[in-house]
């Protein structure tokens, strides 16, 4: 690599390094990473500094190059995560969640322990009624409440079954 060819890549990689790396971080989620792909980006220029320096569009070419050393990596990665079947166990252990943690934000705590005892507890109108110590009337109403409101906010959030 001579002078010329140094001086266009120290170029390249002064105006664009700090840009390429967050780039990178965001699409794979690791600074450290980024950065490691970002430098042999420059080193696979330094190496290919005569087709760098004569391409018609060397920042393209760069993106291109890193691109390529993600993509790659990425399937490394995702290859190296992978589990071969004779490691799974045949029984599962399924971890039940509470209701709750499925009710969307935005329900006040009445609604939210008006659709609890209605739901996942299986309690009757009456029995909530008579442990909120309201009629059954109004606990019907109450709870109809909940329920719709808790579907217009399912819907906002596009959780809600069409």
């Amino acid at each position: 690599m001579d002078r010329f060819q140094n001086k266009i890549i120290h170029s390249l990689m002064v105006q664009h390094s700090t840009l390429m790396v967050q780039l990178t971080y965001r699409r794979i989620g690791d600074w450290q990473l980024a950065e490691d792909l970002v430098q042999e980006t420059f080193l696979t220029a330094c190496c290919k500094a005569d087709v760098v320096c004569v391409h018609s569009k060397p920042v393209a070419w760069l993106y291109k190059t890193l691109d390529n050393l993600t993509f790659r990596e990425s399937r490394k990665s995702y290859h190296r995560a992978e589990v071969p079947l004779s490691d799974w166990q045949t029984e599962t252990c399924e971890i039940e969640l509470s209701l709750e943690y499925h009710l969307p934000d935005g329900l006040n705590e009445q609604e939210k322990k008006l659709l609890l005892a209605r739901i996942e507890e299986e309690r009757s109108i009456p029995e909530i009624a008579e442990a909120l110590g309201i009629s059954e009337v109004a606990c019907r109403q109450r709870l109809s409440r909940a329920v719709r409101k808790c579907r217009e906010l399912m819907e906002l959030d596009g959780l809600a079954p069409k």
